[in-house]
């Protein structure tokens, strides 16, 4: 017989990490400008079995790519970022970051996505989603709604994002983004890459 030691509780309650400032406003403003003049967006796509789809009532979102070599000095500070939030709290074997995606949630269109997990993706390399990340490009004073919410219980947990704050959680974990009911809100989300947990 081996008695079990009580496991050691993590002192974040929570599985998602924020930090504030990564990004420039001058940053802010050359993602904003490529969206409206190089890569326009374009309504979202969901991943299903018929390789995807546009149905509003799950995903109602705009969005363009960022393009890793326009915006080598961006990528850099978000991986400064994904390494601090990585080594202070999740401690995963990681090894790239996708080309960040650019979301835009209007209030017009009911802006919103239904809860989903980010991880059923495969990468290039057939390896997993680990940590997943959304900065808030905009003050939320702009817009009504449009919260990012972590289903971690039933009753979720708000992520609270601030202009310019970034939060980091699990890709396995539900998330959803509740709808917009006035503005606009943008956003900047990514995907950290690493070998199949085990």
């Amino acid at each position: 017989m081996f008695n079990l030691i009580p496991p050691i509780i993590n002192s974040n309650p929570f599985p998602h990490f924020k930090l504030d400032n990564v990004l420039s406003e001058e940053d802010i403003k050359q993602l904003d400008e490529y969206t409206k003049t190089e890569m326009p967006l374009e309504p979202a796509q969901y991943i299903t079995d018929d390789e995807g789809d546009f149905k509003k009532e799950i995903r109602s979102t705009d969005i363009s790519w960022i393009d890793t070599r326009r915006f080598p000095d961006i990528y850099q500070k978000l991986g400064d970022a994904v390494h601090y939030a990585n080594n202070t709290l999740y401690k995963y074997a990681i090894t790239y970051l996708e080309p960040c995606q650019y979301s835009v949630y209007t209030g017009d269109k009911k802006g919103h996505y239904v809860t989903h997990c980010d991880s059923a993706l495969k990468g290039q390399n057939n390896d997993t989603r680990k940590i997943s990340f959304s900065l808030l490009l905009n003050d939320p004073k702009e817009f009504e709604g449009g919260k990012l919410m972590l289903d971690v219980d039933y009753k979720g947990i708000d992520c609270d994002l601030q202009y310019n704050q970034i939060c980091f959680f699990p890709s396995f974990l539900p998330h959803k983004v509740t709808p917009v009911t006035k503005g606009t809100r943008r956003s900047l989300v990514g995907w950290v890459h690493g070998p199949d947990f085990v």
